[in-house]
């Protein structure tokens, strides 16, 4: 029996499979060797890409122009995306994704019809109902949404010991999120945690391109693609070469990118030190580094001056999260017994009441409850005979002030009343919240005991059960970009010694050229670059020769 963890990243998404006490990732994808060199091979880009009129994932999405990048960032605020001028719910791009790793895991002989998948920490209610559901919509059962920092303090197993307390620093693609844990009794409790919504990957990645720009030359431009790649390679080294769209190269260093992301590393401060002051007694005994941005050497030598601790080693940052996952997999089906787990409210769940007009914050789920959980309150209509009353579902910190923007009223219902007096009127409120995220609501009159309302919360697409099975009926019918000649990461992994004259040509012929040329074009593109990626150093200029005519022939697509 296997029990499967999902890292659904901003960036970058991960399989993890618990196999007894064995973990280990499921390989999904094959980047290009100078990418799995850098330690990216057992990720799968978050990208989708429409490439004539079909859909494509992972690293071959990543180098088109018609992509969608970080649709986990939208789950928060967006209904719908766009792509290639066709807008669609924001669950059924993230559904076809989620396929598309359900896909990938059947090839490897993989059946992956259950997972514990990740989110934030500071995830709110409406990006985890959209994670599950879009999980569902790929045919993926989520047995819990589980915090990616909890998960990564599970996949370091027995090295935190019972009473050590964990801070994980999670700083990936798309969010940072700072939390801290104590382990009691095998079981990772949460004591504080605090983020930042829009801070990572992506974020660097801008304000590293910004600070450069103004030494690229007029006739030429950069490609994010090539600059993300200088970011991770400058990681290891003090400096590196990046091609020019257009012709020509930029030499960056370290310094460079240290200047350039030095205001957002030290905005991680805030985070850190909030979460400090919300304990009685701040001593950390282990320090936790996830995510891509946390392997920058600037960002390590902040926090560990920050907290005076070394990184604990011994997993990957970029895999930790899907391996805890997987471990936690493992306990819910039974598989696994020498650990303990449970899943946890991460935010303050309640209603908003009026106390002299003034809103407040009323609490039924504490946060930190255990899952599943349920609570009763009662309350009085505001006036005498009225008709109606607003029922809100409010998520936050009832410690800060109400209009505070951790404060997030997730959904409001219109409950009518029977004319009576206030103290007639009353009614409870009852929260049942399951272990897989989803909030279920009633309100039942206290003296007829009638249910007024019994809803559960559900957003975006979700409005309707069959606006459900018509997203699924969609993702089903989609259809999905292969590869005919061979895999493209494995093409280009044949060779990796080509000269960034040759490169410059292959990335000009995918990004420019093959997305919008006919099937016949496309296949002798395919043929010229398999040629020039299995060409010797004898044949190399032969074999670009070929290429760049057929690039000159569609010069109109430059």
């Amino acid at each position: 029996m296997t029990s499967f963890g999902i890292d659904f990243g901003t960036t970058n998404s991960v399989l993890a499979v618990a196999r007894g006490n064995s973990l280990e990732t499921v390989t999904l994808d094959s980047p290009p060797q100078e990418w799995a060199a850098l330690g990216f091979d057992k990720v799968l880009p978050t990208v989708i890409a429409d490439i004539s009129g079909q859909l494509a994932f992972g690293w071959r999405a990543k180098r088109s122009p018609q992509r969608l990048e970080a649709v986990k960032r939208l789950f928060a605020s967006e209904e719908s995306v766009e792509l290639s001028g066709k807008s669609f719910p924001v669950e059924e791009a993230a559904g076809n994704f989620f396929r598309q790793i359900k896909s990938r895991a059947s090839e490897a002989g993989l059946s992956l019809d259950q997972a514990v998948v990740t989110i934030p920490a500071n995830s709110r209610g409406m990006a985890r109902y959209r994670t599950k559901i879009s999980a569902g919509l790929a045919g993926i059962e989520v047995l819990a949404l589980v915090n990616e920092p909890t998960a990564a303090a599970m996949a370091y197993g027995t090295r935190i010991k019972d009473g050590d307390r964990v801070l994980v620093f999670d700083w990936g693609g798309g969010t940072l999120d700072v939390t801290i844990l104590r382990r009691v009794a095998g079981v990772f409790m949460e004591e504080a945690s605090k983020g930042v919504q829009k801070l990572g990957g992506i974020d660097l990645d801008q304000a590293f391109a910004a600070a450069v720009q103004n030494r690229v030359p007029s006739d030429s431009h950069l490609d994010l693609f090539d600059l993300e790649r200088a970011k991770v390679i400058l990681s290891s080294q003090e400096s590196t070469i990046i091609p020019l769209v257009g012709g020509g190269t930029l030499e960056v260093t370290r310094s460079d990118l240290e200047a350039s992301i030095r205001p957002l590393i030290l905005r991680t401060q805030e985070p850190v030190r909030r979460c400090l002051a919300d304990l009685s007694d701040p001593k950390i005994d282990h320090l936790v580094l996830v995510g891509g941005s946390s392997k920058i050497p600037m960002v390590q030598r902040y926090i560990r001056e920050m907290l005076r601790l070394d990184v604990i080693s011994g997993v990957d940052p970029m895999t930790a999260v899907a391996e805890g996952a997987a471990l936690a997999a493992g306990i819910l089906t039974g598989e696994i017994s020498d650990y303990d787990f449970f899943v946890g409210t991460e935010h303050a769940l309640g209603t908003v009441v009026h106390d002299g007009g003034v809103p407040r914050f009323s609490v039924l789920i504490p946060r930190n409850t255990k899952l599943p959980a349920s609570a009763t309150d009662f309350y009085e209509p505001v006036h005498d005979d009225q008709e109606s009353a607003i029922v809100r579902v409010m998520e936050g910190d009832p410690e800060q002030a109400f209009e505070h923007e951790d404060n997030v009223i997730l959904k409001e219902w219109e409950v009518q009343l029977e004319k009576r007096s206030r103290a007639q009127a009353g009614f409870s409120i009852t929260f049942e919240y399951d272990v897989d995220g989803i909030l279920h609501v009633k309100v039942v009159d206290n003296m007829t005991q009638l249910k007024l309302m019994d809803e559960q919360l559900t957003f975006g697409a979700a409005r309707s059960k069959q606006d459900l099975v018509d997203i699924r009926r969609r993702i089903d019918q989609s259809s999905v970009l292969t590869d005919d000649v061979a895999d493209q990461g494995a093409k280009e992994s044949t060779r990796s010694g080509l000269s960034e004259q040759s490169r410059e040509a292959v990335r000009r012929a995918k990004e420019k050229i093959y997305p919008f040329v006919d099937d016949s074009i496309q296949k002798l593109l395919d043929h010229q670059i398999e040629s020039l990626l299995r060409s010797g150093p004898d044949g190399e200029v032969a074999a670009r020769d070929q290429l760049e005519q057929t690039i000159r022939d569609h010069a109109y697509l430059l």
